[in-house]
Order: structure tokens, then C-alpha cells, then sequence
């Protein structure tokens, strides 16, 4: 296989697709709606453009980066800032093969020799602040049910009374976390990466052990940057979940709530529809004068809200939630989803909307 082909087969497994299609028309090129259809179009546009190729590489970066991630937020003081921005811009990155194959995975039989343990492979500073990408090897099991309908003759002779078969598989795959500063705001981010395989997410379980390892990284990291420092919890977003809602400027795609009665919804919306918008949710949200108990929204903005954005990006935050976390006694939500960033400054946008929630 090519270097380019392999490095198409990367971006479908970490890239979405219409990131791709909009890079393609941005460049006068035709675009198209499947996989195998698009690498065959940048195959042939990179022997007369190299540049196309770069320009999907930056891409890809920018998605390791900031994109698919849970993003817990920490305020942290001005002096406090100042020295754990320095630490990150000097931090020593060691050349190892995670390092030297930054953006793309590397390959197999170096990944399952890794450690497993949280490395930095990457540095790197924007107009908003500074940042490190850490790597290792994550080893995830999949379950998979089979039915007896589906059992091979064999199966079905060494297993003759089974209705179904759970075939657990166990595989590595490389993660990509970040800890980011936003010096100008003051916030610090912890950027958990929330792929798995083909662009699912991670379980519960499987994201609580990024999350946790993460958060112990960044708080060593801060406490050796400013002595005796503790980054403590992150901000709270669960009481910004009815601020979010009633953002004008986005589309609400997601929303939980409970009424005054008890009752618990889910409502979802298509992409780019707002669930406002929309007949039965209006009718609904009126007969209650809008008293909502929101503990879960997912919210859309497009990108020409985003000053310094790129054309045809969609940040999009979602805070996660459940009715019975939310009546717990000091209820939190600790992260939220970003999906759709393609540029430094729609990251930076979603902090300067959290920040006018507060």
C-alpha cells in the first residue's frame, strides 16, 4: 500500500466525511458521497496538487487536536496561567515512533509494544493559547451477539443448546489527548479523545478511564508547572444546560428535561434543524410556560458566527446528562462533547460561549 493510500484510509477512520467534501470544494474540485469515491478523487487531484494532500493533513491535525473530544474546562489565575503556559511551550517532546508518525497512527506491531501510558508526541501554540498531544495504546473489547440462525456447522456442533454466542474481541488503538491552555480566558482543557473504531465512541466505562487518566496527567502536569498548585474540579456545566437552550444564535439539536409534573423527555433533531423550531416541541415547551428541569443539550453554531472561523464549520457542544444524576444531591457534569471544529478559533469560540452562560 501507498503512502497516500494509507494515509486515506486514516482519514476515513478519524476524519468525517464532509470535512473532507467541503475541503474538496473549496479547492474547485468535484466532490462526492462515499469513502472510496473521495480517496479516488484526491488520488488524482495530489499528482497535479500536492497542496490538496497538505491541506487534508492540516485537517486531520486540527482534529487530533480539538475535534471529537471530552472537554472538561478548569479555571485557573492569571499567574498560574502564565507558568503553565511555559511549561507547555517547553515542554520536551521525545522522539519516539508515536511521535514521528504524528498525525497518523503508527503502525501495528509498534503500537502493541507501547506501554500504554500517556506520552506527549506533540506541541504546539495558536493566537489563543498553547497546548500538548498525548498518545498511547488503549486496548478496547467489542462485543458482538451471533445468533443461532448465524451459527457456523461447526458452532453448532460444539455448541448444540445455545440460543446465541457473545464473541468478545480485544484490539489496540491509539488514542490522542490533549491539555490545552486558553491563556487570554483562563481556562484550562482537558481533551479527552472519544474514538474508538469506525468513528463510534468510546462506553461509558471505556471514557471514564480517559477522562480519569487524563485529569491525573494534567493535575501532575500544573502542580510541577506551579508549586503545590491544585487544578481541583473542573467548572460545573450542568447549570448551564437552560443557557445553552436558550442561545438564539445556535441550533438546539439535543435536548433532556423534566416538567414540573415529573415527566421525563428526549427529544433530537436532525442536523442543522433547531428543535425549537420545531411544531410538537413548541407546542409542548408552551402548554408548560417553558419550565424545564434541562439536565442534557446538544447545541450547533455555524461557522460564520465564528470570527477568524473557517468556511463551512459547525462547532457543536453537547453536555450529557441523566434525570437521575440530576436529582442527586450536588449533581455535576464534569465535560461536554465538541464535534464539528475544524480551526483554533471555533475552539475558542465555545469557551467564550461558556463563558457568557455563566
Amino acid at each position: 500500500m501507498s503512502k497516500v493510500d494509507s494515509f486515506l484510509d486514516h482519514l476515513e477512520r478519524r476524519l468525517n466525511i464532509h470535512v473532507v467534501q467541503q475541503i474538496l470544494r473549496e479547492s474547485e474540485l468535484i466532490s462526492a458521497r462515499s469513502w472510496s469515491e473521495l480517496k479516488m478523487i484526491v488520488k488524482s487531484a495530489a499528482n497535479q496538487d500536492a497542496t490538496i494532500l497538505d491541506r487534508l493533513k492540516v485537517a486531520l491535525i486540527m482534529q487530533q487536536l480539538c475535534d471529537l473530544k471530552a472537554v472538561s474546562f478548569y479555571e485557573v489565575t492569571p499567574s498560574a496561567a502564565t507558568l503553565i503556559d511555559l511549561k507547555l511551550k517547553t515542554s520536551v517532546i521525545t522522539p519516539t515512533s508515536l511521535s514521528a508518525s504524528f498525525p497518523i497512527d503508527a503502525s501495528d506491531s509498534v503500537l502493541s509494544s507501547d506501554n500504554g501510558q500517556l506520552k506527549p508526541i506533540f506541541k504546539y501554540s495558536d493566537n489563543y493559547g498553547s497546548g500538548i498531544v498525548l498518545s498511547r495504546r488503549r486496548e478496547f473489547t467489542v462485543s458482538n451477539e451471533i445468533n443461532f440462525s448465524s451459527f457456523s456447522p461447526e458452532m453448532k456442533r460444539q455448541f448444540p443448546k445455545a440460543d446465541k454466542i457473545i464473541e468478545v474481541k480485544s484490539y489496540n488503538k491509539q488514542t490522542y489527548d490533549v491539555v490545552y491552555l486558553n491563556k487570554a480566558h483562563g481556562i484550562l482543557e482537558i481533551r479527552a479523545d472519544v474514538t474508538r473504531e469506525d468513528g463510534q465512541q468510546q462506553t461509558a466505562g471505556q471514557l471514564n478511564k480517559s477522562v480519569d487518566d487524563l485529569r491525573a496527567y494534567a493535575s501532575g502536569f500544573v502542580s510541577s508547572a506551579v508549586k503545590g498548585y491544585d487544578l481541583g474540579l473542573p467548572i460545573n456545566l450542568l447549570p448551564l444546560t437552560k443557557k445553552v437552550y436558550e442561545d438564539g444564535s445556535g441550533a438546539i439539536k439535543k435536548i433532556g428535561f423534566a416538567t414540573e409534573e415529573e415527566s421525563v423527555k428526549r427529544e433530537t433533531m436532525k442536523a442543522g434543524v433547531d428543535l425549537r423550531s420545531e411544531l410538537f416541541h413548541k407546542t409542548g415547551a408552551k402548554a408548560i410556560d417553558h419550565k424545564m428541569s434541562i439536565f442534557e443539550v446538544a447545541i450547533q453554531w455555524h461557522g460564520a458566527d465564528v470570527i477568524g472561523g473557517v468556511s463551512g464549520s459547525k462547532p457543536e457542544i453537547h453536555i450529557p446528562g441523566s434525570y437521575r444524576d440530576y436529582t442527586k444531591p450536588g449533581a455535576r457534569t464534569d465535560y461536554l462533547f465538541v464535534k464539528g471544529v475544524r480551526s483554533y478559533a471555533d475552539a475558542n469560540f465555545i469557551i467564550e460561549k461558556l463563558k457568557s452562560y455563566k
